[in-house]
């Protein structure tokens, strides 16, 4: 199920079958890119991105070429892969009792971690939507608590069951949703574990990150020609494949173009209304460049991005040293698992001025340490040891053979809090320890009333044989 048929050539056409559910996924299209592209990373916008999925997903499963699907009972699978991201599609699984595998193209979400039953923890481990991360205030450490917590109830308690609704309207599901995402076998983070802030990651979970990059891939002629005669060192510029510079604040544009302007580099902006910008002949721009191609250019010094994952990996990965340019405050702490080994600098876009960008953009390309460092990161991160897109083929092979990873399923998984914390055993310690204080205080007080009555009770005796004599 695809809504971008079309992406495989010959011979794997000749095994592959898509169905196409574009036209059932464009007419969302323009509000996801709106919701994805807002700047405010609060609660609303969250909720609103998992409602529009769930949305997107009925109508793609409802559409007329998965209903012939689902309503043929000849077809049998032997494995079912869904995006992790929406967990209506974990009922396909649950219809064809096949063995499971979620992928995820992001950080990986808590309710994934939790599923497979990795540890979490809202200060130490990076998610998606983490707003700080590293040396943090205790105010900064209060509000990932309160995230964390934000986080989960609405999954848990909104997003989760409006799929179980879902799943049980157009699959007739008898199982809960929840039980089913335990169930699954394997989970893909299609991400490097080094680019994410690294983790504990039980055996469930692996690690499949460079899937989209294509090396050997050629420029087109007149950008090779380009290029090839920018000798001073040539700046690429991209917000990635939904945020649109024409977005950005008139001042803020204003500020790229003048530092741009007075740069003695090649500048690449990836922009569509050149109208809204001073355009320096430095500058070439237009609305879409082959990122990768661009990448691999020998004399692309700096790569100024937003700091998306697919854009980190490919500037590691041909090695050009990032500036980060978020526009939204979970992107700088992933650009920050970057620039901490020394391989770029991360700028804040609403408080920019022409000296520090342009200060910013000659460092990073005549100082050969962001070089020295983004090679060396590569060298330490690429590798089939910690991760890679072979691992997504040994290990859907090991699911395929084995019917399953049930073996794989970590201990943990389905434990409530009470008992992942052993806070029944806390509270049975806390009982002993009661009782056991209680009775010292009791025999306290009786030891003290006895002492008292033995060396100050006759002060007070007005009768008895004291009396009598």
């Amino acid at each position: 199920m695809t809504p971008y048929p079309g992406q495989f050539q010959f011979p794997d056409t000749e095994r592959i079958v898509e169905l196409d559910v574009g036209v059932e996924s464009g007419k969302y299209w323009e509000e996801y890119k709106s919701l994805i592209t807002n700047v405010n990373d609060y609660l609303p916008r969250i909720r609103a991105i998992n409602e529009l999925k769930l949305k997107v997903a009925i109508a793609q499963l409802r559409s007329k070429q998965m209903t012939a699907l689902f309503i043929n009972p000849n077809i049998k699978f032997d494995l079912v892969i869904t995006e992790a991201d929406v967990p209506l599609l974990y009922a396909v699984a649950e219809k064809y009792k096949a063995p499971h595998i979620a992928i995820t193209t992001s950080s990986g979400k808590l309710h994934m971690f939790e599923a497979k039953g990795n540890p979490i923890h809202p200060v130490l481990y990076l998610d998606t939507n983490s707003l700080n991360n590293g040396n943090m205030s205790l105010w900064e450490k209060l509000v990932e608590f309160y995230r964390h917590i934000q986080t989960n109830d609405d999954y848990y308690y909104n997003y989760q069951p409006l799929c179980e609704v879902a799943a049980k309207k157009l699959f007739d599901m008898k199982r809960s949703l929840l039980e089913v995402e335990y169930d699954i076998d394997l989970l893909f983070v299609a991400n490097n574990p080094v680019l994410l802030g690294n983790r504990p990651t039980v055996p469930a979970i692996t690690y499949v990150d460079r899937l989209q990059i294509k090396p050997g891939l050629h420029l087109p002629q007149n950008l090779q020609t380009f290029l090839d005669s920018a000798t001073k060192g040539v700046v690429y510029f991209s917000l990635g494949a939904l945020q649109e510079p024409e977005n950005l604040a008139p001042s803020i544009l204003s500020t790229l173009a003048d530092a741009f302007r007075e740069v003695p580099y090649t500048v690449l902006w990836k922009i569509g209304n050149v109208t809204m910008i001073n355009k320096s002949d430095n500058v070439f721009a237009q609305i879409w460049f082959p990122q990768q191609e661009i990448l691999a250019h020998p004399n692309v010094k700096a790569f100024i991005t937003s700091g998306g994952y697919r854009s980190l990996e490919e500037a590691v990965f041909y090695e050009v040293p990032i500036i980060g340019f978020p526009l939204q405050k979970p992107r700088k702490n992933f650009i920050k698992q970057i620039t901490k080994f020394g391989a770029g600098e991360v700028l804040d876009p609403y408080n920019l001025d022409k000296d520090t960008l342009k200060s910013t953009i000659e460092a990073v390309v005549t100082n050969e340490q962001y070089k020295k460092a983004i090679t060396k990161l590569r060298q330490t991160a690429f590798d089939p040891v910690i991760s890679g897109p072979e691992n997504a083929v040994w290990w859907t092979e090991y699911v395929l053979k084995n019917k399953g990873a049930k073996n794989l399923r970590a201990p943990a998984v389905g434990i409530n809090f009470s008992k992942y914390f052993m806070l029944d055993i806390v509270s049975y310690l806390c009982a002993v320890v009661f009782v056991f204080l209680c009775l010292a205080l009791i025999l306290i007080r009786y030891f003290v009333k006895r002492l008292h009555s033995r060396f100050f009770g006759s002060h007070n005796d007005q009768g008895g044989k004291f009396k009598a004599l």
